[in-house]
């Protein structure tokens, strides 16, 4: 298979020396790269696996091997095959690669192949360490952008519209990986929006009540998200951020004299790009401020 995976990347490239090098692929090979009466999906996973987990194949080739993986596990039964294969074990251990780009689409075979499939996210909750470990990703400062970014992405997948695994998000305080980013100007936008996007999800799972709110509170989630609200600010940060106060309202919760102040400062730079914003969040939560 490694052979085969080294002449396919000579051939797209169309390097005639290193197809050379590599030598004519077994034919047998060749229809399970093509799908010309190859293997079956399952088989396919496994196979992919076995050759990400290999210590003897190169960094080019598990790459290969976990796009090939990513791709298949797109389909929602293959997604919750990864169970019946056992194969979320070793998905997990990629976590803990040295390599980053390998970290990083651990990351999101994990979050599409738990995306709107609640049967892959309560198999992924009963891997002992498996969010853990995605939260630590998502927390470390010294991770690339794109791990991080990815984390944040696992990490929505998981918690939204799944209750237990939000319990479990709480109980290892996932929360407050959200303000640092936020506060951090030197975060990248994509990387903010990721943090918004996770709070966003949370919020599906839980109820917004004043239990809830304090956890916000105190991990410097809403003092964070109110001072995103600058003209200076990415429009669509603002207004994911926008969103998330009108939520918050919505639900009935009451902001504090230190929060509605902050809230007047932001709302005074907002005025000027106002036009540009969701219309009814920025309604909503300028009625606060009355």
């Amino acid at each position: 298979m490694e052979k085969l995976l080294h002449w396919s990347i000579a051939n797209a490239q169309g390097d005639k020396e290193a197809m050379a090098k590599a030598g004519q692929p077994d034919p047998k090979l060749l229809e399970q790269l093509f799908g010309g009466g190859g293997q079956d999906d399952p088989t396919l996973m496994v196979e992919n696996m076995k050759l990400i987990t290999n210590p003897e194949v190169d960094l080019e080739n598990k790459l290969i091997a976990m796009d090939n993986f990513e791709m298949l596990i797109e389909n929602l039964d293959n997604a919750n095959n990864i169970e019946n294969l056992k194969l979320w074990e070793s998905i997990i251990k990629v976590l803990s690669y040295e390599e980053a780009e390998l970290r990083s689409i651990a990351l999101s075979i994990i979050g599409t192949a738990v995306q709107n499939n609640s049967t892959s996210q309560d198999n992924f909750l009963g891997h002992e360490g498996g969010l853990a470990k995605i939260i630590d990703l998502a927390r470390d400062s010294e991770e690339p952008l794109d791990v991080r970014a990815k984390a944040f992405y696992a990490l929505s997948n998981l918690v939204r519209n799944h209750p237990h695994m939000t319990k479990a998000f709480i109980e290892l305080n996932g929360l407050d990986v959200i303000a640092p980013v936020l506060k951090d100007e030197k975060a990248q936008p994509k990387l903010k929006m990721r943090a918004i996007a996770l709070l966003t999800a949370f919020l599906t799972s839980t109820n917004i009540d004043e239990t809830i709110v304090g956890v916000f509170r105190r991990d410097g989630i809403i003092e964070s998200a109110i001072s995103q609200l600058s003209s200076d600010n990415n429009i669509n940060i603002i207004d994911r951020v926008l969103a998330f106060l009108a939520q918050l309202i919505s639900a009935g919760i009451k902001f504090s004299p230190e929060e509605l102040e902050k809230l007047n400062v932001g709302y005074a730079e907002l005025e000027s790009i106002k036009d540009r914003l969701n219309e009814d969040d920025f309604q909503t939560v300028k009625y606060v401020l009355k």
